[in-house]
């Protein structure tokens, strides 16, 4: 049978089925029949026109149909049910060895902190600090050892100790790239800590009370940063170890098997802060309520993340994941419109990030030290008052959320440039972004006119989302949590508004649309991209950053205010260096997501499909 006239027997047929497809209300028992249907006829297509667009045609209503099929029996959340019930205890039955090896590093520098302190009663000035230290002993002498978790309020204490938790965690994780000395020498400094803590409190007679209100919620913060750490060295193997794969492979697999353990800590931080904040203050609390909470706080982490991957794989429940990446090659043929796993998405945001790294690099370049000193010379003016360096290392911590949210600084000059550096480093990848999807090519050349012009037409688009993340973190910097939840949603009406339709409320209609039809990929595809962010935030806090203070301050004659002045220029310089580093890759993994969501939701491949065959005919 010729082509046209296979097309024009089962034209009325295939019609029927596109419009059983756009109907909301659709009957299950006739969606199973036109599946029969359609699969007969792409094994005919299959069989006799192999290279022809109605096999591709058919191929998406198959796909189509299917899914919807299977959308009445299995819930929209199963994607996510399958990620916490088989892909990550899979992934922690791969790293128990890593998870034996962090518990016994972390265990035994609990040890040492505890000998340490035994010997020398000051070692718990040093690492916990003379003022915590002072401030204990003070609240103990009150008959109230645990009144520091009472002195704020419950929200704010909640933000803070949370953020707080997430980047030790983080750093715990990202500072395995160092070959695993990293997340071992955090381990091992946590360890201590935790060790002297204790250890102070026995001195003190007052370890009963200080165990059943720390462990309250440290059963699963410590429990967190000792998963945390083995991702960390899961990652760190994967460039020290990579048999027969690239040291690149390699670690590009462990990467992603450490980030998929993190995505999975996220929960368990936020409920221990959630725990620390709300319950912890309350001591007055019996006993045997609180040890209640600990056991079964300690029940669920051993259970979760030990026992329980351990008896699915034994039972053959489950099958570990097979060692490779996505199958996405940089020179391979960019389609814009593709339904696209996370490691796919990730992979390819890398590789256009890639393609534009050095012009964007550049131009961060050129700016770099005018909006550094700019930037000082509107927040810092008098620093006599510092305390040279114990005030500055707080600052380098205070600094991030001072880039990130600019709350810190009610200066009208001041919030004008910060809007202006993050409406920047916004538009770049912007533009890169819509030149990648107007072309559908990664290889997009630099043009400084083309750039001009671009900003000149969209950029008050990025200067509005901006102003509206600021408007919401405005009234405190914790509550960049909350425009982190929104922030995908603004970048779908960005991609929609410039893509799709000039009006600025029909791309807002349609971005809302697209974003809540599946929103776990979103904030899945944020967090991951956060992730490898946090990479760069975690090496600017490192021990590098104090041991750059100190050379500072034993080299430079002109005394220690004129070496706090260069410090504080240059820590300016590195955050603004990655907030242009950073923002491309998370721009353009939201940008790869939804298109992805887009061609599942609105099957843009399958409508030009159609409308080739219908040239044809």
């Amino acid at each position: 049978m010729r082509e046209n006239t296979f097309i024009e027997q089962n034209k009325e047929k295939w019609q029927d089925f596109e419009q059983l497809l756009k109907e909301k209300q659709r009957n299950p028992d006739k969606l199973s029949e036109s599946f029969v249907e359609i699969t007969d006829d792409l094994s005919y297509a299959r069989t006799f026109y192999p290279n022809r667009s109605v096999r591709l045609y058919l191929n998406g209503i198959a796909q189509q149909i299917f899914r919807d099929v299977y959308k009445n029996k299995r819930v929209r959340w199963q994607k996510l049910l399958d990620f916490w019930t088989t892909d990550l205890p899979a992934t922690m039955y791969m790293i128990r060895k890593d998870l034996l090896v962090a518990f016994l590093i972390f265990f035994g520098a609990l040890l040492i902190g505890i000998f340490s302190t035994v010997q020398d009663p000051d070692f718990v000035n040093v690492i916990l600090g003379e003022r915590y230290v002072q401030m204990t002993e003070e609240n103990i002498a009150k008959g109230d050892p645990m009144a520091v978790y009472k002195g704020s309020n419950e929200i704010t204490m909640f933000f803070q100790i949370t953020f707080n938790n997430l980047r030790v965690a983080f750093m715990s994780f990202v500072m395995g790239a160092l070959f695993c000395v990293g997340s071992i020498f955090v381990a091992i400094y946590n360890g201590i800590m935790v060790g002297s803590f204790q250890y102070f409190f026995y001195e003190k007679d007052v370890l009963i009370d200080s165990m059943f209100a720390i462990w309250l919620h440290g059963t699963l913060e410590i429990s967190a940063i000792v998963v945390a750490t083995a991702a960390g060295i899961t990652m760190g193997k994967g460039l020290l170890f990579p048999k027969t794969l690239s040291r690149l492979e390699s670690f590009q697999i462990s990467a992603r098997r450490g980030m998929k353990v993190m995505v999975g800590l996220v929960p368990v931080i936020i409920l221990a802060g959630f725990i620390e904040s709300f319950l912890t203050r309350y001591t007055e609390v019996p006993l045997v309520v609180r040890g209640t909470l600990i056991l079964l706080s300690f029940a669920f982490m051993l259970g979760y993340f030990v026992i329980y991957p351990y008896v699915l794989v034994k039972t053959k429940k489950i099958k570990l994941p097979v060692q490779k990446l996505p199958e996405t090659n940089e020179d391979s043929e960019f389609e814009l419109f593709q339904i696209r796993t996370l490691g796919n998405i990730l992979t390819e945001s890398m590789m256009i990030h890639r393609r534009h790294f050095v012009p964007i690099f550049n131009i961060c370049a050129a700016m770099l030290f005018p909006l550094a000193i700019g930037m000082y010379l509107l927040v810092f003016k008098d620093i006599s008052n510092f305390d040279f360096p114990r005030d500055l290392e707080y600052k380098l911590e205070e600094y991030y959320l001072l880039i990130v949210t600019g709350n810190y600084i009610q200066s009208i000059p001041f919030m004008i440039v910060h809007t202006l550096i993050w409406t920047l480093a916004v538009t770049f990848p912007y533009y890169f972004f819509s030149e990648t999807v107007a072309q559908e090519s990664r290889k997009i050349e630099w043009s400084l006119n083309g750039f001009g012009s671009f900003l000149l037409k969209n950029g008050y688009k990025s200067l509005l989302v901006v102003v509206l993340v600021k408007v919401i973190i405005f009234s405190s910097p914790y509550m960049i949590f909350v425009a982190l939840l929104v922030i995908p949603l603004f970048l779908f009406w960005l991609f929609t508004w410039t893509t799709h339709t000039n009006n600025p409320f029909k791309a807002f209609g349609k971005a809302l649309k697209l974003f809540f039809f599946q929103p776990i990929d979103s904030f899945m595809m944020m967090a991951i991209t956060l992730m490898v962010g946090s990479v760069y935030y975690v090496l600017i806090n490192s021990p590098l950053s104090g041991f750059f203070i100190s050379v500072l301050e034993m080299h430079f004659l002109e005394g220690e205010t004129f070496a706090l002045k260069i410090v504080q220029v240059f820590y300016f310089a590195s955050l603004i260096t990655g907030m242009f580093l950073i923002v491309p890759l998370f721009i353009y993994s939201i940008g790869m997501q939804y298109f992805s969501i887009m061609e599942r939701a609105e099957n843009t491949t399958l409508k030009e499909r159609i409308a080739a065959i219908e040239v044809e005919n």
